[in-house]
Protein backbone atom coordinates (compact mmCIF):
# COMPACT_ATOMS: atom_id res chain seq x y z
CA UNK A 1 0.00 0.00 0.00
CA UNK A 2 2.85 2.34 0.85
CA UNK A 3 4.48 1.67 -2.54
CA UNK A 4 1.20 2.44 -4.28
CA UNK A 5 1.01 5.86 -2.64
CA UNK A 6 4.59 6.57 -3.63
CA UNK A 7 3.86 5.67 -7.27
CA UNK A 8 0.76 7.91 -7.26
CA UNK A 9 2.77 10.75 -5.78
CA UNK A 10 5.52 10.35 -8.36
CA UNK A 11 2.92 10.41 -11.13
CA UNK A 12 0.89 13.36 -9.86
CA UNK A 13 3.67 15.59 -8.56
CA UNK A 14 5.34 16.28 -11.93
CA UNK A 15 1.96 17.10 -13.47
CA UNK A 16 1.19 19.46 -10.61
CA UNK A 17 4.55 21.19 -10.95
CA UNK A 18 4.07 21.56 -14.71
CA UNK A 19 0.58 23.02 -14.18
CA UNK A 20 1.97 25.56 -11.71
CA UNK A 21 4.75 26.49 -14.09
CA UNK A 22 2.22 26.85 -16.91
CA UNK A 23 0.03 28.98 -14.64
CA UNK A 24 2.90 31.28 -13.82
CA UNK A 25 3.99 31.33 -17.47
CA UNK A 26 0.78 32.63 -19.06
CA UNK A 27 0.27 35.23 -16.34
CA UNK A 28 3.89 36.32 -16.62
CA UNK A 29 3.68 36.68 -20.38
CA UNK A 30 0.38 38.53 -20.05
CA UNK A 31 1.98 40.93 -17.55
CA UNK A 32 4.89 41.53 -19.93
CA UNK A 33 2.42 42.41 -22.68
CA UNK A 34 0.55 44.76 -20.30
CA UNK A 35 3.79 46.62 -19.59
CA UNK A 36 4.20 47.11 -23.36
CA UNK A 37 0.52 48.12 -23.54
CA UNK A 38 0.05 45.29 -26.04
CA UNK A 39 -3.47 44.53 -24.85
CA UNK A 40 -4.30 42.14 -27.69
CA UNK A 41 -1.39 39.89 -26.83
CA UNK A 42 -2.09 40.20 -23.08
CA UNK A 43 -5.70 39.15 -23.71
CA UNK A 44 -4.54 35.98 -25.47
CA UNK A 45 -2.31 34.95 -22.56
CA UNK A 46 -4.81 35.77 -19.82
CA UNK A 47 -7.51 33.89 -21.73
CA UNK A 48 -5.72 30.66 -20.84
CA UNK A 49 -6.35 31.42 -17.17
CA UNK A 50 -10.06 31.94 -17.66
CA UNK A 51 -10.53 28.26 -18.51
CA UNK A 52 -9.33 27.57 -14.94
CA UNK A 53 -11.22 30.52 -13.44
CA UNK A 54 -7.88 32.03 -12.43
CA UNK A 55 -8.77 35.14 -10.32
CA UNK A 56 -5.61 36.97 -11.39
CA UNK A 57 -6.27 36.43 -15.10
CA UNK A 58 -9.87 37.60 -14.66
CA UNK A 59 -8.70 40.70 -12.77
CA UNK A 60 -6.23 41.60 -15.52
CA UNK A 61 -8.79 41.10 -18.28
CA UNK A 62 -11.19 43.35 -16.37
CA UNK A 63 -8.51 46.06 -16.33
CA UNK A 64 -8.06 45.73 -20.09
CA UNK A 65 -11.83 46.06 -20.62
CA UNK A 66 -12.02 49.21 -18.50
CA UNK A 67 -8.90 50.82 -20.00
CA UNK A 68 -9.29 50.11 -23.70
CA UNK A 69 -12.73 50.51 -25.28
CA UNK A 70 -11.44 49.36 -28.69
CA UNK A 71 -10.77 45.91 -27.25
CA UNK A 72 -14.30 45.40 -25.95
CA UNK A 73 -15.98 44.04 -29.11
CA UNK A 74 -13.45 41.19 -29.30
CA UNK A 75 -13.73 40.45 -25.57
CA UNK A 76 -17.49 40.12 -25.07
CA UNK A 77 -17.67 36.32 -25.04
CA UNK A 78 -14.45 36.11 -23.00
CA UNK A 79 -15.80 38.50 -20.37
CA UNK A 80 -19.00 36.48 -20.22
CA UNK A 81 -16.83 33.49 -19.24
CA UNK A 82 -15.17 35.65 -16.60
CA UNK A 83 -18.61 36.59 -15.30
CA UNK A 84 -19.59 32.93 -14.99
CA UNK A 85 -16.40 32.20 -13.02
CA UNK A 86 -17.07 35.13 -10.68
CA UNK A 87 -20.64 33.94 -10.04
CA UNK A 88 -19.34 30.51 -9.04
CA UNK A 89 -16.71 32.00 -6.70
CA UNK A 90 -19.22 34.48 -5.25
CA UNK A 91 -21.55 31.65 -4.21
CA UNK A 92 -18.69 30.51 -1.95
CA UNK A 93 -18.63 33.95 -0.29
CA UNK A 94 -15.42 35.05 -2.00
CA UNK A 95 -15.48 38.79 -1.25
CA UNK A 96 -13.03 39.58 -4.06
CA UNK A 97 -15.33 37.89 -6.59
CA UNK A 98 -18.37 39.69 -5.15
CA UNK A 99 -16.56 43.03 -5.49
CA UNK A 100 -15.81 42.22 -9.15
CA UNK A 101 -19.46 41.31 -9.81
CA UNK A 102 -20.51 44.76 -8.59
CA UNK A 103 -18.13 46.29 -11.18
CA UNK A 104 -19.38 43.94 -13.91
CA UNK A 105 -23.07 44.69 -13.38
CA UNK A 106 -22.45 48.42 -12.89
CA UNK A 107 -20.41 48.74 -16.11
CA UNK A 108 -22.10 46.05 -18.16
CA UNK A 109 -19.03 43.82 -18.51
CA UNK A 110 -19.95 40.51 -20.14
CA UNK A 111 -23.59 41.22 -19.45
CA UNK A 112 -26.09 44.10 -19.80
CA UNK A 113 -25.90 46.73 -17.06
CA UNK A 114 -28.10 45.96 -14.09
CA UNK A 115 -28.38 48.36 -11.17
CA UNK A 116 -30.61 45.85 -9.42
CA UNK A 117 -27.97 43.09 -9.51
CA UNK A 118 -25.21 45.55 -8.62
CA UNK A 119 -27.21 46.59 -5.55
CA UNK A 120 -27.86 42.96 -4.64
CA UNK A 121 -24.16 42.07 -4.69
CA UNK A 122 -23.27 45.28 -2.82
CA UNK A 123 -25.64 44.29 -0.02
CA UNK A 124 -24.18 40.80 -0.06
CA UNK A 125 -20.67 42.26 0.23
CA UNK A 126 -21.71 44.49 3.14
CA UNK A 127 -23.08 41.47 5.01
CA UNK A 128 -19.93 39.45 4.38
CA UNK A 129 -17.72 42.26 5.65
CA UNK A 130 -19.82 42.94 8.76
CA UNK A 131 -18.91 40.82 11.82
CA UNK A 132 -21.80 38.59 12.75
CA UNK A 133 -22.86 38.61 16.40
CA UNK A 134 -24.45 35.26 17.18
CA UNK A 135 -27.29 34.78 19.61
CA UNK A 136 -24.94 32.91 21.92
CA UNK A 137 -22.72 35.96 22.45
CA UNK A 138 -25.04 37.80 24.79
CA UNK A 139 -25.66 34.88 27.16
CA UNK A 140 -21.93 34.12 27.22
CA UNK A 141 -21.18 37.75 28.09
CA UNK A 142 -23.84 37.66 30.76
CA UNK A 143 -22.39 34.45 32.17
CA UNK A 144 -18.90 35.98 32.19
CA UNK A 145 -20.25 39.04 34.02
CA UNK A 146 -22.04 36.76 36.47
CA UNK A 147 -18.84 34.80 37.11
CA UNK A 148 -16.95 38.01 37.76
CA UNK A 149 -19.41 39.49 40.27
CA UNK A 150 -18.13 40.04 43.80
CA UNK A 151 -18.16 36.86 45.86
CA UNK A 152 -18.52 37.29 49.59
CA UNK A 153 -16.91 35.09 52.18
CA UNK A 154 -17.33 34.42 55.89
CA UNK A 155 -14.97 32.49 58.10
CA UNK A 156 -13.74 31.58 61.55
CA UNK A 157 -10.38 33.12 62.43
CA UNK A 158 -7.98 31.64 64.95
CA UNK A 159 -4.66 32.70 66.46
CA UNK A 160 -2.70 31.30 69.37
CA UNK A 161 -3.55 34.10 71.78
CA UNK A 162 -6.87 35.18 70.19
CA UNK A 163 -8.69 31.95 69.35
CA UNK A 164 -12.11 33.53 68.86
CA UNK A 165 -12.31 35.45 65.62
CA UNK A 166 -14.53 36.29 62.67
CA UNK A 167 -13.52 37.31 59.14
CA UNK A 168 -15.89 38.74 56.52
CA UNK A 169 -15.15 40.11 53.07
CA UNK A 170 -15.73 40.05 49.35
CA UNK A 171 -13.66 39.51 46.20
CA UNK A 172 -14.35 40.76 42.69
CA UNK A 173 -12.51 39.87 39.51
CA UNK A 174 -9.09 40.65 40.96
CA UNK A 175 -9.39 42.72 44.14
CA UNK A 176 -11.54 42.59 47.22
CA UNK A 177 -11.73 43.59 50.88
CA UNK A 178 -11.93 41.99 54.30
CA UNK A 179 -12.56 42.89 57.95
CA UNK A 180 -11.49 40.79 60.94
CA UNK A 181 -11.96 40.84 64.68
CA UNK A 182 -10.24 38.47 67.13
CA UNK A 183 -10.16 38.17 70.89
CA UNK A 184 -9.39 35.65 73.62
CA UNK A 185 -12.52 36.68 75.54
CA UNK A 186 -10.41 37.73 78.53
CA UNK A 187 -11.15 41.15 80.01
CA UNK A 188 -9.42 40.90 83.40
CA UNK A 189 -8.79 44.24 85.12
CA UNK A 190 -5.59 45.15 86.93
CA UNK A 191 -4.87 47.11 90.07
CA UNK A 192 -1.18 47.83 89.58
CA UNK A 193 1.63 47.93 87.08
CA UNK A 194 4.89 46.05 87.00
CA UNK A 195 7.87 45.23 84.83
CA UNK A 196 9.53 41.88 84.35
CA UNK A 197 11.03 42.02 87.87
CA UNK A 198 8.82 43.99 90.25
CA UNK A 199 5.82 46.16 90.84
CA UNK A 200 6.23 49.80 89.93
CA UNK A 201 4.88 53.00 91.46
CA UNK A 202 3.33 53.12 94.92
CA UNK A 203 2.38 49.46 94.77
CA UNK A 204 6.07 48.56 94.74
CA UNK A 205 6.42 49.59 98.37
CA UNK A 206 4.00 46.93 99.57
CA UNK A 207 5.16 43.57 100.87
CA UNK A 208 4.23 41.07 98.12
CA UNK A 209 5.40 38.26 95.89
CA UNK A 210 4.50 37.09 92.34
CA UNK A 211 2.52 33.85 92.14
CA UNK A 212 3.93 32.95 88.69
CA UNK A 213 0.44 33.05 87.22
CA UNK A 214 0.02 35.03 84.02
CA UNK A 215 -3.02 36.16 82.05
CA UNK A 216 -3.37 37.91 78.71
CA UNK A 217 -6.15 40.18 77.53
CA UNK A 218 -6.00 40.26 73.73
CA UNK A 219 -8.03 41.62 70.85
CA UNK A 220 -7.35 43.01 67.37
CA UNK A 221 -9.55 44.63 64.73
CA UNK A 222 -8.15 44.90 61.20
CA UNK A 223 -9.35 45.54 57.64
CA UNK A 224 -7.65 45.61 54.28
CA UNK A 225 -7.31 44.33 50.73
CA UNK A 226 -7.74 40.85 49.27
CA UNK A 227 -5.89 40.12 46.02
CA UNK A 228 -6.90 37.22 43.80
CA UNK A 229 -3.63 35.63 42.61
CA UNK A 230 -5.20 32.62 40.85
CA UNK A 231 -8.63 31.00 40.77
CA UNK A 232 -7.77 29.16 44.00
CA UNK A 233 -5.13 31.32 45.74
CA UNK A 234 -5.75 34.66 47.45
CA UNK A 235 -3.61 36.89 49.63
CA UNK A 236 -4.77 39.54 52.07
CA UNK A 237 -3.04 42.39 53.88
CA UNK A 238 -4.58 44.81 56.32
CA UNK A 239 -4.04 47.16 59.23
CA UNK A 240 -6.00 48.20 62.29
CA UNK A 241 -5.73 48.39 66.04
CA UNK A 242 -4.62 45.73 68.52
CA UNK A 243 -4.18 45.40 72.25
CA UNK A 244 -2.25 42.67 74.06
CA UNK A 245 -2.19 43.31 77.77
CA UNK A 246 -0.04 40.93 79.84
CA UNK A 247 -1.05 40.55 83.48
CA UNK A 248 1.01 39.06 86.33
CA UNK A 249 -0.68 37.82 89.46
CA UNK A 250 0.78 38.94 92.74
CA UNK A 251 -0.14 38.45 96.42
CA UNK A 252 0.35 40.97 99.16
CA UNK A 253 1.52 39.84 102.60
CA UNK A 254 1.16 41.16 106.10
CA UNK A 255 4.34 43.02 106.88
CA UNK A 256 4.27 41.87 110.55
CA UNK A 257 3.04 38.28 110.43
CA UNK A 258 3.99 37.44 106.81
CA UNK A 259 0.53 36.00 106.24
CA UNK A 260 -0.95 36.03 102.74
CA UNK A 261 -3.51 38.72 102.16
CA UNK A 262 -4.92 40.14 98.87
CA UNK A 263 -4.43 38.53 95.42
CA UNK A 264 -4.50 40.92 92.48
CA UNK A 265 -3.28 41.47 88.95
CA UNK A 266 -0.60 43.83 87.69
CA UNK A 267 -0.11 44.96 84.13
CA UNK A 268 3.36 44.14 82.82
CA UNK A 269 4.28 47.29 80.94
CA UNK A 270 7.39 45.64 79.43
CA UNK A 271 5.41 42.80 77.79
CA UNK A 272 2.21 44.70 76.91
CA UNK A 273 1.71 46.04 73.39
CA UNK A 274 -1.10 48.13 71.94
CA UNK A 275 -1.38 50.26 68.84
CA UNK A 276 -1.05 49.51 65.13
CA UNK A 277 -1.98 45.95 64.17
CA UNK A 278 -1.16 44.39 60.78
CA UNK A 279 -2.23 41.13 59.09
CA UNK A 280 -0.76 39.09 56.25
CA UNK A 281 -2.59 35.93 55.18
CA UNK A 282 -2.92 33.48 52.31
CA UNK A 283 -6.23 31.84 51.45
CA UNK A 284 -6.56 28.60 49.50
CA UNK A 285 -9.99 27.95 47.97
CA UNK A 286 -11.49 24.47 47.54
CA UNK A 287 -14.79 24.86 45.74
CA UNK A 288 -16.90 27.03 48.03
CA UNK A 289 -14.65 26.42 51.05
CA UNK A 290 -11.35 28.05 51.96
CA UNK A 291 -8.56 27.68 54.50
CA UNK A 292 -6.16 30.45 55.44
CA UNK A 293 -2.86 30.86 57.21
CA UNK A 294 -0.65 33.81 58.04
CA UNK A 295 0.51 36.06 60.82
CA UNK A 296 -0.31 39.30 62.61
CA UNK A 297 1.68 41.79 64.61
CA UNK A 298 1.07 44.61 67.05
CA UNK A 299 3.43 47.57 66.75
CA UNK A 300 5.77 45.20 64.87
CA UNK A 301 7.03 43.99 68.27
CA UNK A 302 4.83 40.99 68.90
CA UNK A 303 3.92 38.39 66.23
CA UNK A 304 1.17 35.79 66.41
CA UNK A 305 0.16 33.12 63.89
CA UNK A 306 -3.21 33.13 62.13
CA UNK A 307 -5.36 30.31 60.76
CA UNK A 308 -8.85 30.29 59.37
CA UNK A 309 -11.66 28.27 57.82
CA UNK A 310 -14.69 29.52 55.93
CA UNK A 311 -16.78 29.54 52.79
CA UNK A 312 -17.67 31.73 49.80
CA UNK A 313 -21.24 32.51 48.88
Amino acid sequence: MKRLWILILLAVLPAYIMAQQQYMEYNKKGDDAMVRQDYSNAKIWYEEGVSQCDPYSISQLTKIWLKNERMRPSMRSLMNKCLNCLNVMATEDDTTAVSKLIVYYTNGIGTPKSDELATYWQERLDKLQTPVVTNNTQPQDMQATHRERMKFFLGYSYSIESPYGLTVGGVGRRVGWYARFKTNMSFESHEAECNNQELTGSAGKDYYNFTNKKKINSYTATAGLVIKCTSWLYTSVGVGYGDRTVLYEYQTKNAVTGADEQVAWAKNIDATNNGIAADLDFMVKFGAMFVSAGCNTINFKYVDLNAGLGFFF
